[in-house]
């Protein structure tokens, strides 16, 4: 297994896993056609977050997206991770783990960088335990959203 960022020619990969992961997390319908201009998007601006992708063989079997966010009260960037996938066939063999090194090995050795964060469904108790196992600590925080009507 090997780990890199993804490059613009993942996109349709990174789009069925983003469906994918909508629907069995939060059985959620996601707009293929919005969805996929936000990965392209992304993909081509990368100081807004990068994806990086495990694969076997040339197949990506894993993604997980890593975005941005300026603490100023520790003066420094969190990196969030998001949009976590990891194919079915693949799973519980270290892919998110290997996934979450690289972010995290990355988070350690940039000095512009305080942390890294992440959400997750309460009900995941299964994702929790992992978070927890690689180092994580859970938050005092509730996170509360406002999503603003789409401009499509």
């Amino acid at each position: 297994m090997t780990i890199r960022k993804a490059t613009y020619a993942d996109y349709e990969i990174i789009a069925k896993f983003n469906l994918k992961l909508a629907d069995e997390t939060e059985s959620r319908v996601l707009d293929e056609n919005i969805l996929t201009k936000g990965v392209q998007f992304l993909l081509q601006h990368p100081e807004y977050g990068i994806y990086y992708v495990a694969e076997v063989n040339g197949q990506v079997i894993g993604q997980l997206m890593c975005t941005f966010e300026w603490s100023d009260w520790r003066c420094g960037l969190f990196y969030w991770i998001q949009s976590v996938y990891v194919d079915k066939d693949y799973r519980r063999q270290g892919v998110f783990s290997a996934l979450y090194a690289t972010v995290k090995t990355i988070c350690d050795t940039n000095k512009d960088s305080c942390g890294m964060r992440l959400y997750a469904e309460v009900e995941n108790t299964v994702a929790h335990k992992t978070y927890l196992h690689l180092g994580m600590n859970k938050c005092h925080y509730n996170m509360f959203e406002y999503e603003k009507q789409s401009n499509f």
